[in-house]
């Protein structure tokens, strides 16, 4: 995200065709994947024809798109818009739903305001400026691609600290597994 990020703001015109063929790849490893489960897991899948057409389609779409990426661009343009849209929204939920650190709960409540706002401005620019629209969505991806950089390191972060317990302070078996439930 962050490099598409900076393409985006430093190369607004490649970065259409660029989005609109991963675009395309996105989808089509989606239904492939999609697909090949569905397939695998078919008995216990009360719905599994609904999910193997799902995939099927995306994957002819993700064709269709490679095809013709030009014509997909202004598709995928408001797209994307919704997509920045409703992740904000996800956020802004996220925010006041989850007890989370400050910083981290912070960053849901701004990186959910700037997504929905950014979101709006694409949907509904009537693209008169499209290298404007270009560079709006490298501002997003870039700000959250760092979002999602920082979030991820502390997860990670926490994750070694509360799972892992210090064997070497231990002095028995029994004081690691009562560090460990």
């Amino acid at each position: 995200m962050v490099i598409f990020g900076l393409v985006s703001i430093l190369m607004p015109e490649l970065a259409i065709a660029v989005l609109a063929i991963y675009f395309a790849i996105t989808i089509m490893l989606g239904g492939l994947i999609l697909s090949i489960f569905t397939l695998k897991h078919k008995a216990s899948l009360p719905n599994w024809k609904a999910r193997l057409t799902e995939g099927l389609l995306s994957v002819v779409l993700g064709l269709v798109i490679l095809i013709k990426p030009q014509s997909a661009a202004a598709f995928l343009v408001y797209v994307m818009g919704l997509w920045a849209f409703f992740i904000g929204v996800v956020f802004i939920v996220s925010y006041f739903r989850r007890k989370t650190p400050d910083l981290v709960g912070a960053f849901n409540l701004i990186a959910g305001v700037v997504s929905v706002v950014l979101g709006l401005i694409i949907v509904f620019n009537p693209f008169e400026s499209s290298r404007f629209l270009v560079i709006l969505i490298g501002i997003y991806a870039l700000a959250f691609g760092i979002f999602t950089m920082v979030y991820s390191s502390k997860i990670l972060k926490h994750d070694k600290e509360s799972v892992v317990p210090d064997v070497e302070e231990a002095d028995s078996i029994e004081e690691i597994d009562s560090k460990t439930e």
